[in-house]
């Protein structure tokens, strides 16, 4: 081979070796991680899940996230594990360790994926669940609804998580709480009601509706039936 080949393969060779050694480490996560897929799906679909199914799709998540990079394995992990101690009796020492390894997974899938709101929303439920709404809690249901202000599927979960941290919660966290409130109004003002009055949030559901008075009747008599 003259020189200039060899100038020439060198560097594809380097960009192979290159690829294979991202590439290969991947692979071999994806395939480990497909195994937990089935499962996977009836758990992000709100199926009820069997305790020894858990902690299946536990173990095959743990042994694909050494191969890969990103931090969906890890979130996907913190799920099964959040849920898994939810599962678990209460005072059961099983249950509060799980829920430990919920919120460390949680926050190492984070870190690689700092945009995913479902994710936020279930560390500062788990946070909740443990510490009730400290700071780190309300930090984390803070940045749940910065990184998509208006996800249909997060609306509830995160509407009633906002009610019951509303005195732990800053003017600036409040501000991000009246938006959710008349986009709930919108959607659905009976289940908004309901919520209302489960957490004895009325004046709270009132003072975000100000701004249009027929909605505040609205609210008025929905919570009176």
């Amino acid at each position: 081979m003259g020189l200039a080949r060899r100038l020439v393969a060198l560097p594809v060779a380097i960009a192979a070796a290159a690829l294979l050694t991202v590439g290969v480490p991947h692979t071999i996560g994806v395939l480990i991680s497909a195994r937990a897929e089935p499962i996977l799906r009836l758990l992000q679909d709100q199926h009820l899940v069997e305790t020894d199914k858990l902690r299946s799709l536990i173990a095959v998540l743990g042994q694909a996230q050494p191969w890969l990079r990103g931090g969906d394995a890890r979130l996907d992990a913190g799920l099964a594990e959040l849920v898994l101690a939810e599962q678990l009796p209460r005072g059961d020492p099983e249950a509060a360790q799980v829920l430990d390894q919920a919120i460390a997974s949680l926050r190492a899938g984070l870190e690689r994926e700092p945009a995913n709101p479902y994710a936020w929303s279930r560390l500062a439920y788990a946070e909740a669940l443990k510490n009730g709404w400290t700071p780190l809690a309300v930090s984390s249901l803070r940045l749940a609804l910065i990184t998509a202000p208006y996800e249909p599927p997060l609306l509830w979960s995160r509407l009633r998580m906002a009610f019951l941290a509303w005195p732990k919660m800053t003017s600036d966290d409040r501000d991000l709480v009246f938006p959710q409130i008349r986009y709930a109004w919108q959607a659905n003002p009976q289940a908004l009601a309901r919520l209302a009055v489960d957490l004895r949030q009325e004046n709270l559901v009132r003072a975000a509706l100000l701004r249009v008075p027929e909605d505040g009747l609205a609210f008025e008599d929905l919570i009176k039936h």
